[in-house]
C-alpha cells in the first residue's frame, strides 16, 4: 500500500523493520483527515522503500505488506485476515504519507552536517596567551570546547529518541490506517446525512412558496352567472367624490403658483438643477444626461417638504422610467426622507450618486458582455467596489495596459478656490498604458448614449496612434523617409481603431500597411507574403513595439529590396550566392555599421574570389564589389563562421540604384561594367606592386561612358619584357618606351569578359614608314606618323591583365625585331600573330611566313610550290636557334637555287626515277631508283665562299653503285661547266651554279633511264624488296 513503507534495516533488538509505518502530515497538526480521500483504485500502485527503485510494497488480498512485491497468501490465515480487511465501500487513503527511511536519511545528513560544523567551530577556538602578569587557566577553552560538543549531541540525542519512538509506534501502524479509514468513510455518511436533511428542508420551503390555494368552485360559479358574490362581507367603504375638470384645473394651477413663488423665493436651489420647469402641478429638474425628477407639495406652508412623484433617466441604454416594484417603492423613500431634511441639495446627491452607480453598472454589464462575446479571450473585466478596471489586449507580451471606470471625488485641497460644479464627484477614466498612466491625452465619455466598446476603441485609437507615430518616428530618422525618398503615411482616427493605418513604401513597386487589431492588439501587416509574415510574426512578439518595432520594419524594407534584385539579377544572368555567409562583424566593418540586409551574386566569368553585393538599410542602398579571403571562395559546409571579407569597395556609379528607381538592363548593364573596371583596376594595381614595377592612376580626360576610371600609368623596366629572339640584333633593335597607359574600356555583352586598352609609343623607323593597312587583325593599331601603338587584353572579371600585358609587349618586342630583320624585303602582311614577307623574286614571288603560337615557338612556312617546302621543317628549327629569323633568311637565299634544281628534277624525271631526301639544310640526297646509286650535295666553305660539294654515297648492305653511273659520274667529274666543275672524288658548283650541275646530271640520268631495258615480274619483284629497304634507311627529320 502506497505511504505504508518498512524502516530502514537496524541491529538493536526493539526496532522491528519489517513493519510499516505511516507518517502523515495533516494527521500530526489536526487528525483532520477528510479532505484526503482518494479512490481506491489507486492502491494498486507502489511506492519504492528506502529510496531503492526494486524494494516495492503491495496491498495484497489478505492486508499484509511485502518488501519483494509479490503476494505470499498464508493459506491457514487466509480466513483471520480476511476479517480485517475493510470493506470496499471504505476508501484506502494513501495521500500524504511519507517514507519513514526520508526522514531518518534527513535526520543522520543534518547530524553529518553538525557535526562539522561543531569540529570547525572547536578547531577555530584560539587558546588564551597570557601577559606575562596574570597566569591563564589553559582548561578554559577545552570547558568551552566540550561544552558546545555535549550540547549538540544532547539536540542529536533528544531528536534519534523521537525516531525511535516514533519505529516502535509504527508496529500499530497498520491498525491506525485502517481507524483512521474508517473515521474518514464515517465523517463523510455523516455530512451526507446533514446534506439530504438541509437539501429536503430547502425544497419544502420552495414548495409552500409555490403552492396554489385549491379553486374556489362555489364562488366562481356565482360571480360569473350573478355578477355579485353573496357570501363576501361589506364593509360599508364610501367611494369618492369625483372632482369635475375645472376644479382640477384650478388645482393644478395654485399648487403650479405655490411651487413657483416657493423655488423663486424659498427654496434653496443647487446649481446643478438650475433646469427645471413647472406644470401639471409638478416641478421637473432636469440634469442634462443624467435623470428628471418630478417633485411636487403637499402643504401651502413654505417651510413643508417637496415629495417625490417620478423619475427619469436621460441616457441610454436604459427604460425610460423605473416601473412600479420594490426599486421604486424604495426610491421614493428615500428620495421623501432626504428631501425633509436636507432639501434639494440632499436630493441631487442621492440622484447623482444613483445615476453615476448605475452607469457605471451597466459600464460592466457590456464589458462583461464583450469579454464573453466578440472580445473573447483578450479582454480582462475586473469590478471593484465603484470602480471598473478593464484590461486591453491580455494575449501581447510585454506590460499589461489598462483602463479604469470610476467616481472622481472632490479634492479637499482644491475644494476651497473650485466652483461648485466642478468640485461634485463625476465619472472619469484613466488610462494606464504599458503600466504607466497617461494624463496628457484627452479622453472623452459620452454619458448620454453609453457605451463601454466605444470608450475602449477611443482608448486603443489613442494607443495604436501612439505605437504607429512612434514607429513613424523612428523610420524617418533614415535618409529614405527623412529625405522623402520613400513615403510614409499615417492615418490617425480617434474613435475607430481598425481605421489607424501606417503606410510604408519599401520599394517604388511595393507598399506595406501597418494594421493593429483593436480586439487582441496584434500587428497586422498587408498585403500578405513571406516577408510580411516573417516580420508580423516579429512583431508580435515584440515587448515594447513603439521602441523596436521600427527596426524590424527597416529589416522588412531591407529584405523586400534584396529580393527584388535578386529577381532581377537572376534574369540577366546572376547567380545568388546564397552559400557565402561571411562573419557578420566584418561584414558590417567593410559593408558600413548601418547596412540590414545584404544579398551577394557571382558572375560566371568572374574569378571565384570576387562577388557582386547589394545592401539595403534606411540610409540608402548600395552596390558593392567583395573580395574574399583566399581560398574562402569555396563553401565548406563545416566552417561555422563562414568566409570572411577582405576587402569590399562601393561602386561608384551614375546609375547607383535608389530605392524609387527599377533596374533596368542598360543600367544594370552600366553598374555592371563599373563594377568589372573597379575590380581588374584593384586586381592590377595589387599585381603590379607584388612585381615592384612603378605606376600610378592618371586621368585620360576621356569623356566615354564605358571608361569613366583613370588609366594606369606603368613604367616597365628592361627586365620585366622578354624578347623572343636571343640575338645580338635583337638588344640593337630599337623598342618601344618604357611608360605604357593600361585602360578599362568596358566589358563583352556576350560572355562579360573585361576589355583592356594598352598604349604605348614605339621607336622604331620601321613601324612609323608602314600603312597602317599593312596591319592583318584588330587586336593591335599602329600609327605610321607618330609610332604609337595600341592593343586590347581581354581577362576574366578578377584575374589581373599585368602578365597579359607583359606577354603583348613581349610580342611586340618580338614583332618589332622580326620586322627590322627583314626590312629589306618586301613585307605584305604583320601582325602579332605572324609576319609575311618576300625574299626572292625569280622566276616570280616567293614568300615566307613566319607564325608566332601562342608562348610556342615561331614557326616558318611557305606556299604551295614554294621549292623551300622540302626543308620547312629545318628551316623552323633553325629558327629557334641563336640565328634566328636572320640566318634563315640567309639560308633561303644560298639554297634557292639548288631548292628550284631539286624541284625541277623531280618534275623532269618524276618521283618514280628519282628521290630527294633532305638530311639537313647543308645535306641533300640524291637517289636513282633500283639503286643505281646515290649521290649527296653538302654546302661546304671552301676560301671563304659557300660551294656545293657533289660527291657518290654509299649504298646500304655493302653494295656497290651501278657501274653505268659510276662510270657516268666519273666523266663528269673530269668536265666543267658553267658554275661547276670536277675536283676529285666529286664536283665543286657554287650556290648559282649548282642549278646548272643538276641540270647535267638529269640530263645523264634521265639519257640512262631511256636505256634500261624493262624488268621482269622476278626482277620487280627484287626491286619492290630492296626500295621498301631502303625507304626504312631515309631519314626524316620533322619538328
Amino acid at each position: 500500500m502506497p505511504g505504508l513503507l518498512r524502516s530502514e534495516q537496524d541491529d538493536r533488538p526493539d526496532f522491528t523493520p519489517s513493519e510499516p509505518f505511516p507518517i502523515k502530515s495533516s494527521i500530526m497538526a489536526d487528525h483532520n483527515v477528510t479532505n484526503h480521500i482518494e479512490d481506491r483504485s489507486k492502491e494498486e500502485g507502489s511506492s519504492a522503500i528506502n529510496g531503492s527503485p526494486g524494494e516495492v510494497i503491495q496491498c495484497q488480498t489478505n492486508g499484509n505488506l511485502s518488501a519483494t512485491g509479490r503476494s505470499q497468501p498464508d493459506s491457514s490465515q487466509s480466513a483471520a485476515d480476511s476479517s480485517k480487511q475493510l470493506p470496499p465501500e471504505i476508501a484506502r487513503i494513501t495521500m500524504g504519507y511519507l517514507p519513514l527511511s526520508d526522514l531518518i536519511t534527513r535526520l543522520v545528513q543534518e547530524t553529518f552536517n553538525g557535526i562539522t560544523e561543531v569540529v570547525n567551530e572547536m578547531s577555530e577556538m584560539q587558546m588564551p596567551q597570557s601577559n606575562g602578569s596574570v597566569p591563564v587557566n589553559p582548561s578554559q577553552a577545552s570547558v568551552q570546547k566540550k561544552t558546545r560538543l555535549l550540547d549538540f549531541a544532547q539536540d542529536r540525542r533528544a531528536k534519534f529518541i523521537k525516531i525511535l519512538v516514533l519505529s516502535q509506534w509504527s508496529r500499530r501502524a497498520e491498525s491506525i490506517s485502517r481507524v483512521i479509514d474508517m473515521k474518514a468513510w464515517l465523517d463523510a455518511q455523516t455530512r451526507q446525512y446533514d446534506g439530504a436533511c438541509t437539501w429536503i428542508g430547502e425544497l419544502r420551503r420552495i414548495i409552500a412558496l409555490e403552492r396554489m390555494p385549491n379553486p374556489d368552485l362555489k364562488a366562481a360559479l356565482e360571480a360569473l352567472s350573478m355578477g355579485k358574490v353573496g357570501g363576501l362581507p361589506d364593509l360599508g367603504y364610501l367611494p369618492p367624490k369625483q372632482v369635475p375638470p375645472q376644479r382640477f384645473l384650478k388645482m393644478l394651477r395654485s399648487i403650479n403658483t405655490q411651487l413657483t413663488i416657493r423655488l423663486r423665493l424659498h427654496e434653496p436651489i443647487p446649481p446643478r438643477l438650475k433646469n427645471y420647469s413647472v406644470s401639471n402641478g409638478r416641478v421637473t429638474f432636469r440634469v442634462p444626461n443624467e435623470f428628471e425628477v418630478d417633485l411636487s407639495i403637499a402643504d401651502e406652508n413654505p417651510s413643508s417638504q417637496l415629495y417625490f412623484i417620478n423619475f427619469r433617466f436621460l441616457f441610454s441604454p436604459t427604460p425610460a422610467g423605473i416601473p412600479q416594484g420594490p426599486l421604486r417603492d424604495d426610491l421614493e423613500a428615500r428620495v421623501n426622507a432626504l428631501l425633509s431634511h436636507a432639501g434639494l441639495k440632499g436630493c441631487y446627491e442621492f440622484l447623482h450618486n444613483f445615476v453615476m452607480s448605475h452607469k457605471l453598472n451597466i459600464f460592466r454589464h457590456q464589458a462583461y458582455r464583450m469579454s464573453q462575446a466578440s472580445w473573447s479571450e483578450h479582454l480582462k473585466v475586473e469590478a471593484l467596489h465603484r470602480s471598473l478596471i478593464i484590461q486591453y489586449w491580455i494575449t501581447r507580451p510585454g506590460a499589461k495596459s489598462w483602463i479604469e471606470l470610476g467616481i472622481r471625488r472632490r479634492n479637499a485641497k482644491r475644494s476651497s478656490w473650485l466652483h461648485e460644479e466642478e468640485d461634485e464627484p463625476h465619472i472619469g477614466i484613466r488610462w494606464f498604458c504599458t503600466g504607466k498612466e497617461v494624463a496628457d491625452v484627452p479622453l472623452i465619455i459620452d454619458l448620454r448614449n453609453l457605451s463601454v466598446e466605444a470608450i475602449l476603441k477611443q482608448i486603443i485609437s489613442a494607443h495604436t496612434n501612439a505605437i504607429l507615430k512612434e514607429i513613424r518616428t523612428k523610420l524617418r530618422e533614415g535618409q529614405l523617409y527623412s529625405q522623402r525618398t520613400l513615403r510614409l503615411r499615417h492615418t490617425l482616427s480617434t474613435i475607430e481603431p481598425a481605421a489607424i493605418s501606417l503606410s510604408v513604401q519599401l520599394t517604388k513597386s511595393q507598399s506595406c500597411s501597418i494594421i493593429q487589431e483593436p480586439v487582441s492588439g496584434r500587428m497586422v501587416l498587408l498585403p500578405p507574403s513571406s516577408l510580411c509574415s516573417r516580420a508580423e510574426r516579429e512583431l508580435n512578439s515584440l515587448i515594447s513595439p513603439e521602441k523596436t518595432a521600427a527596426t524590424c520594419i527597416a529589416n522588412l524594407r531591407s529584405a523586400t529590396c534584396c529580393e527584388e534584385v535578386e529577381r532581377t539579377l537572376r534574369c540577366y544572368g546572376w547567380t545568388v550566392a546564397n552559400s557565402v555567409r561571411p562573419n557578420q562583424d566584418k561584414m558590417r566593418h567593410h559593408l558600413g555599421h548601418e547596412t540590414l540586409r545584404v544579398s551577394f551574386f557571382r558572375k560566371k566569368t568572374w574569378d571565384a574570389q570576387w562577388l557582386f553585393a547589394f545592401t539595403a538599410s534606411l540610409a540608402g542602398d548600395s552596390w558593392w564589389i567583395v573580395e574574399l579571403d583566399n581560398g574562402s571562395s569555396r563553401v565548406d559546409q563545416t566552417a561555422a563562421p563562414g568566409p570572411s571579407i577582405r576587402a569590399a569597395f562601393k561602386v561608384l556609379s551614375h546609375a547607383n540604384p535608389v530605392a524609387l528607381r527599377e533596374l533596368s538592363y542598360p543600367e544594370l548593364s552600366q553598374i555592371e561594367v563599373t563594377a568589372a573596371g573597379m575590380i581588374s583596376q584593384h586586381t592590377d594595381s595589387r599585381q603590379l606592386a607584388r612585381q615592384k614595377i612603378p605606376h600610378r592612376l592618371v586621368k585620360t580626360g576621356s569623356t566615354r561612358p564605358s571608361s569613366p576610371f583613370p588609366a594606369l600609368c606603368i613604367r616597365l623596366p628592361n627586365a620585366h619584357v622578354k624578347t623572343a629572339l636571343k640575338t645580338q640584333e635583337s638588344a640593337k633593335v630599337p623598342r618601344y618606351s618604357q611608360v605604357v597607359l593600361l585602360s578599362f574600356i568596358g566589358t563583352d555583352e556576350s560572355d562579360s569578359y573585361a576589355n583592356h586598352l594598352v598604349t604605348a609609343q614605339s621607336n622604331c623607323s620601321t613601324l612609323r614608314s608602314r600603312s597602317l593597312d599593312s596591319m592583318d587583325g584588330d587586336s593591335v593599331a599602329f600609327h605610321p606618323s607618330s609610332g604609337a601603338f595600341a592593343f586590347r587584353l581581354r581577362t576574366a572579371v578578377g584575374t589581373s591583365a599585368i602578365p597579359g600585358l607583359l606577354g603583348c609587349l613581349a610580342k611586340i618586342q618580338r614583332l618589332i625585331v622580326y620586322i627590322s630583320v627583314v626590312q629589306a624585303s618586301k613585307i605584305h602582311k604583320f601582325s602579332l600573330r605572324h609576319v609575311e614577307f618576300t625574299y626572292a623574286t625569280e622566276p616570280h614571288d616567293l614568300r615566307a611566313k613566319v607564325t608566332f603560337i601562342g608562348e610556342g615557338p615561331p614557326r616558318i612556312s611557305f606556299e604551295n610550290g614554294n621549292p623551300h617546302l622540302r626543308i620547312q621543317n629545318q628551316l623552323a628549327v633553325l629558327l629557334q636557334e641563336s640565328g634566328g629569323l636572320k640566318h634563315v633568311i640567309l639560308l633561303l637565299a644560298v639554297t634557292l637555287p639548288l631548292m628550284r634544281a631539286l624541284a625541277a628534277m623531280e618534275t623532269v624525271l618524276g618521283d618514280d626515277k628519282v628521290d630527294i631526301l633532305s638530311r639537313s639544310v647543308e645535306w641533300y640526297q640524291i637517289r636513282l631508283p633500283k639503286q643505281l646509286g646515290r649521290f649527296d650535295l653538302r654546302l661546304r666553305k671552301r676560301r671563304q665562299e659557300f660551294m656545293w660539294f657533289v660527291e657518290e654515297a654509299r649504298l646500304p648492305n655493302g653494295k656497290k653503285i651501278d657501274s653505268r653511273v659510276h662510270e657516268r659520274f666519273r666523266s663528269m667529274i673530269n668536265e666543267k661547266g658553267e658554275g661547276w666543275s670536277g675536283m676529285s672524288p666529286g664536283i665543286v658548283a657554287s650556290l648559282s651554279g649548282v642549278e646548272a650541275l643538276l641540270k647535267k646530271m638529269d640530263e645523264v640520268f634521265q639519257d640512262l633511264q631511256a636505256r634500261e631495258p624493262a624488268p621482269t615480274e622476278l626482277e620487280d619483284s627484287k626491286v619492290q624488296k630492296r626500295k621498301r629497304e631502303e625507304d626504312a634507311d631515309k631519314i626524316v627529320v620533322l619538328d
